[in-house]
């Protein structure tokens, strides 16, 4: 069942950027963690979820607070979430918003010093033709971390909602705070 579920995400949403070789495929966390623990800021690999049944994740290293390795995996991607978006656009895209910093992509490296437009650029969708007269939009997956401590503030302060409107559409923002993904 979890194989067969594997092998029909491969098939349906992962075939060309499995066959480049660039998922790593059935590694564990640790196994994960020790890969990337020497590795520059920003430096990813995907790997298939342990916990969830047909799922695929990313995990990258950043610098922690302390100087040490910090390692942040995203809740794994099934097919439902793959039909409505593909996984190498959702790399291109992917953003986290942070203690109020301004969002941006933290994947910079696929494991272990490929760039990632240089592995995945092929396979981004081209479709980015503009369809006038119409505004154009874009689905962005966006990790929210929460703040380190537990704060009175409501989980979006006045002062975030006016960053994040600087640099996203309302669309943007409304999709991507009602997302069922987003919790």
């Amino acid at each position: 069942m979890w194989l067969d579920s594997i092998l029909e995400l491969i098939k349906k949403h992962l075939l060309p950027i499995w066959i480049e070789g660039y998922i790593m495929g059935f590694v564990s966390k640790e196994t994960e963690r020790a890969l990337l623990k020497e590795k520059e800021p920003g430096t990813f690999l995907l790997r298939f979820s342990e916990s969830h049944l047909g799922g695929i994740t990313f995990t990258w290293m950043e610098q922690g607070e302390n100087g040490e390795p910090k390692f942040n995996s995203v809740e794994p991607y099934t097919k439902s979430r793959l039909s409505a978006l593909p996984f190498a656009d959702i790399i291109r895209d992917y953003k986290v918003i942070a203690h109020g910093i301004v969002p941006e992509n933290p994947l910079k490296f696929l494991y272990p010093d490929i760039p990632k437009d240089e592995a995945f650029g092929k396979h981004y969708n081209s479709q980015q033709r503009k369809a006038f007269p119409y505004i154009p939009s874009a689905f962005i997956p966006i990790s929210l971390f929460p703040p380190p401590s537990s704060s009175p503030e409501p989980p979006m302060t006045p002062g975030m909602f006016d960053m994040l409107n600087q640099h996203l559409s309302p669309f943007e923002i409304e999709t991507a705070m009602s997302s069922p993904y987003s919790e």
